[in-house]
């Protein structure tokens, strides 16, 4: 914990490392536990949606948001995997609001599920002096950011080819080998297309 954990004074000293490496310590088997549910519910979800390079990138920034924004607003030291996890939660749900006119019902169930348990979440960590609020909402606002940014935003073309075309195409998904030529690939046989925009 002492070489870790977010401690502000650290921190401040030149420990800028504990921004990130405070979300892989936890304060015991429970904390170690609940995360670990939460990672395993969700992350497969973001990450089927979103491919592995852009789950880590909300993940890792998310992390890093929460603990500052813990740093900045709370003298408290902490520890642990929430504000990434929120961040994930926050990425979830900018998928599903950016695609509710095309995925509907679907996208109706999600939101109202990410936003009951933002909401327990959130009455329970104002419920306990022990929880980090300020590194809950950093993270969860950063993985929104990230998710609005990087997507992916997924648009269909008049010939049926989904593209991916975020605000950043640095990370959008690449065409499948023969894409271009009308082949299918892709997950769940979508044509995807890397955007230009």
């Amino acid at each position: 914990m002492l070489w870790g954990a977010k401690i502000n004074s650290a921190i401040a000293a030149g420990q800028v490392w504990r921004l990130l490496t405070s979300s892989f310590l936890h304060t015991g088997v429970i904390h170690l536990l609940i995360n670990s549910h939460a990672l395993a519910t969700i992350g497969p979800h973001v990450e089927l949606i979103a491919g592995s390079k852009r789950f880590m990138a909300v993940y890792l920034t998310s992390a890093v948001a929460g603990t500052s924004a813990s740093f900045l607003l709370t003298p408290a030291p902490s520890v642990g995997a929430s504000a990434a996890l929120f961040g994930l939660g926050a990425a979830l749900g900018v998928f599903y609001w950016r695609h509710r006119d095309t995925m509907g019902r679907r996208s109706e169930v999600v939101l109202q599920q990410l936003g009951l348990t933002l909401a327990i979440n959130m009455a329970y960590s104002l419920a306990s002096k022990r929880i980090d609020n300020w590194g809950h909402i950093g993270g969860m606002l950063s993985g929104a950011a990230v998710s609005w940014l990087l997507g992916p935003r997924f648009t269909r073309h008049a010939n049926g080819q989904v593209v991916d075309v975020p605000p950043l195409s640095v990370l959008a998904y690449k065409p499948p080998a023969g894409a271009a030529e009308g082949g299918s690939g892709g997950a769940g046989g979508l044509r995807l297309v890397r955007g230009t925009s």
